[in-house]
């Protein structure tokens, strides 16, 4: 039963699988095995048992060193909790460009189609890990920072155990399209962000995710500060590490 729900998650799967090279985005993602902070790659990772997955999806500079937005301490720290972390590549795709500048939260729609990569890089990374042996189909979660946070809130996937949804509101009062979480109502999510973030406040993104419920279950940490980075709050770091305790199927 578990794997006919989880490939019925799998309806917008078709048109991703013929999107122009989002294969790249999986061949080039960042993994971390169980309980390692080796970095690794989803060819070369072997295990004896197959484990839990946690997508994570990185921001609009993508997995740049210069900009990491903590997203290799996020997987660290995931990882450690006897997940596989798969961070998908964005930027291995031959002419994707940052939608973003760093530092300037004004500026954005730099690369009109990010939207449709990110869904199509969830949904081929989906895919992919119903077919590895080292996933465990009924655990697989999906996290997301800025870009990334938005791509995990407006993703109509199914199959996720639970979404984690880092600095982006659910909120968009001048546009439908990022107003809301629209993946199952039956999915529950975790939602971090500063109060004062740059990029939410005084804009239309000002708001909540949980205000966005809409029925659903979603638990809100609420940061103070004006930072846009989650990692380095140990209020939020505690946060992940009882969500994915919380919702793992046992």
């Amino acid at each position: 039963m578990k794997m006919k729900l989880l490939l019925s998650g799998l309806s917008l799967v078709t048109s991703v699988s013929a999107a122009v090279e989002v294969e790249k985005s999986w061949e080039k993602a960042v993994v971390y095995a169980p309980n390692s902070i080796k970095k690794t790659t989803v060819d070369k990772l072997s295990l004896d048992k197959p484990a839990p997955v946690l997508i994570f999806l990185h921001g609009c500079t993508g997995l740049n060193p210069d900009h990491p937005a903590d997203h290799f301490d996020w997987a660290e720290l995931i990882a450690k909790q006897g997940f596989v972390v798969v961070m998908p590549n964005s930027f291995a795709r031959p002419g994707r460009q940052p939608n973003c500048a760093p530092g300037k939260p004004g500026v954005a729609g730099q690369f009109p189609s990010a939207d449709s990569y990110r869904q199509e890089e969830i949904g081929y990374a989906l895919q992919r890990l119903l077919e590895v042996r080292w996933a465990d189909k009924s655990n697989i979660f999906l996290m997301g920072h800025s870009e990334g946070g938005i791509a995990t809130a407006t993703s109509k996937y199914e199959g996720f155990k639970g979404l984690i949804i880092s600095g982006w509101t659910c909120t968009h009062a001048r546009n439908p399209r990022y107003d809301g979480i629209f993946a199952p109502k039956e999915v529950p999510a975790l939602a971090i962000a500063f109060l004062d973030d740059p990029f939410r406040k005084g804009r239309p993104q000002e708001g909540r995710c949980a205000n966005k419920a809409d029925g659903r279950k979603v638990t809100q940490i609420d940061l103070s500060g004006s930072s846009h980075g989650t990692y380095s709050e140990r209020a939020a770091r505690l946060a992940v590490e009882r969500f994915l305790a919380e919702n793992i199927a046992r």
